[in-house]
């Protein structure tokens, strides 16, 4: 059985070098987003209640 290759080469690896840059920023992106998550559900029960 023969196995196909890539023409071009090889894939480049993916490594944590890549990915460097977009970290810190996830880092406070996750919990914002959380935050914003929570206080929308807050909002819509609050609004769903209507004060009853």
């Amino acid at each position: 059985m023969r196995v196909l290759t890539n023409p071009c080469g090889p894939l480049p690896q993916r490594g944590p070098s890549s990915r460097h840059r977009s970290r810190p920023m996830s880092r406070y992106l996750a919990p914002l987003g959380f935050t914003l998550a929570a206080v929308w559900v807050a909002v819509v029960f609050v609004l769903a209640g209507g004060g009853h």
